[in-house]
């Protein structure tokens, strides 16, 4: 069915992304997950290029 599991990640993404703008507590929570992952992934020199951008929109998903 899919030829890679990154189309799988990334379908789901888009899933968990239209239903987090469309239930406030879905998005916030999810939010609030993002911004904990965030900050697990700043944790290593490497990881801060992907965790302080997950910070970021978790903290937009967080608050608005």
């Amino acid at each position: 069915m899919f030829s890679s599991g990154i189309e799988m990640y990334a379908i789901a993404g888009v899933i968990l992304f239209v239903l987090a703008i469309s239930i406030k507590p879905l998005r916030k929570t999810i939010g609030l997950l993002v911004v904990i992952l965030g900050a697990v992934a700043c944790l290593t020199g490497v990881g801060i290029i992907i965790g302080i951008p997950m910070i970021i929109v978790g903290g937009l998903f967080l608050f608005i």
